[in-house]
């Protein structure tokens, strides 16, 4: 039996979120995996998420970098409507998917602008076989209150069965960024960091030997 994965990316800013998050559609995709992918930003024509099924959800973006207000696709403020609107969409995907798994990028470590639609899917997925696994990256932007973290802790153990960390623990363990990470160490997995598959190697030699490569993300700011 086909095993049904439905996946919530919301990029707010840059797109280092929507790129990992298509490495892994495609992974899935190929593994066999039937994968829908909930999109909730703006469309990025190079992203290439494999034979996932991609649901387009009406766009939104952060209007600056410290995130003062979420924006629409014609640059307003979202309203009630949007807000219902789009979270009608996303339960009827889930009803049609019908997921084994449910998966959120970021959520509930970031988001939480979109617990509005966020938590519907977390409470129908507890009245199903459904398990639901957050996909979050190894470095968090901190918390600057304690009771922040206490609360994602506690969405965590409710609501979902794994988190699975994309990284690796002997260069950058989670809890550095995320002094809590002991009270959810039993839901948390590392995979290893996600990246596109090497490209062929053209011709032999030694160059590059030794170096390092530094990645700079490339978001709005």
């Amino acid at each position: 039996m086909t095993v049904r994965v439905m996946f919530h990316v919301q990029h707010l800013l840059g797109i280092g979120h929507l790129k990992r998050a298509s490495a892994i559609a495609r992974a899935m995709t190929e593994g066999g995996l039937e994968v829908t992918m909930a999109l909730g930003g703006p469309d990025v024509p190079e992203a290439d998420f494999g034979n996932a099924r991609l649901l387009r959800l009406p766009a939104a973006r952060a209007a600056d970098a410290a995130f003062s207000a979420i924006l629409d696709d014609r640059g307003r403020p979202i309203d009630e409507a949007w807000k219902a609107r789009r979270a009608e969409l996303l339960m009827a995907a889930f009803r049609e998917c019908r997921p084994r798994v449910l998966m959120f990028e970021l959520f509930p470590f970031g988001r939480r602008q979109f617990a509005f639609e966020i938590l519907p899917l977390l409470e129908a997925a507890a009245g199903s076989r459904c398990k639901v696994v957050s996909s979050v990256r190894d470095v968090l932007v901190r918390k600057p209150r304690a009771r922040r973290n206490r609360e994602i802790v506690d969405v965590v153990r409710r609501w979902f069965d794994l988190v699975l960390v994309h990284g690796d623990p002997a260069l950058i363990p989670f809890e550095d960024s995320f002094p809590e990470a002991a009270g959810i160490a039993g839901k948390l997995r590392y995979t290893g960091y996600v990246a596109d598959r090497a490209p062929a190697a053209s011709g032999g030699g030694e160059a590059g030997s030794g170096e390092v490569v530094v990645s700079v993300g490339g978001g709005a700011v």
